[in-house]
């Protein structure tokens, strides 16, 4: 008996199995928190390398998950699901450098922004239009929708797109182009 028990301990879970995915995407909760306990902490490592600091690496792997979770039944891997999100972790830790090189840059050629950040002003117009971009993009249609936000917050190329969803690049490119449109239609108010 203590044989079979240290023999089962020594079996890896291998997330990468087609099987792993199939129930995620099913929406099987409890296959998705054992990816999410096998993966996750070597994520955050990995991510921390770039962005040097744990709590944003934690941040970027809560985000990478949660999206894995909501765009789960249009998931479609050409590569393995270790490689899938290590590529997607790898991106948003890019997006977060850049973003924060922005930041830095705004504050530098903003007048009237402190060492301490934005004014409350500021801070209500950024959260304003961040809910209303995200009411436009809910706006769209499903299909634009799912290749906008695998573009933005994904970061994939649109070759990436087309190949995940199994379509041409220039559908993908057109329904981009319609997406974009779209949301500049829907965002008029605060656009310039």
């Amino acid at each position: 008996m203590g044989y079979v028990a240290r023999a089962a301990e020594t079996v890896v879970l291998d997330v990468d199995d087609p099987v792993w995915i199939e129930r995620i995407r099913a929406g099987n909760v409890a296959a998705f928190e054992t990816v999410f306990r096998r993966l996750a902490p070597s994520l955050r490592l990995f991510i921390t390398r770039y962005v040097d600091s744990p709590e944003v690496a934690e941040d970027l792997v809560q985000d990478l998950f949660l999206s894995l979770w909501r765009q789960r039944d249009a998931l479609e891997l050409r590569a393995t699901l270790t490689t899938y999100l290590y590529t997607a972790a790898r991106n948003r830790a890019f997006n977060y450098l850049k973003h924060e090189q922005v930041v830095a840059k705004w504050q530098r050629a903003t007048p009237g922004v402190s060492d301490h950040g934005p004014t409350i002003e500021q801070g209500l117009f950024e959260a304003e239009l961040a809910a209303a971009l995200q009411r436009a993009i809910e706006r769209l249609p499903k299909r634009a929708r799912l290749m906008f936000l695998m573009s933005r917050q994904q970061h994939m190329t649109y070759t990436q797109i087309a190949q995940t969803l199994g379509l041409s690049i220039k559908t993908v490119e057109t329904q981009m182009g319609r997406a974009l449109r779209a949301l500049r239609l829907y965002m008029q108010e605060f656009l310039p």
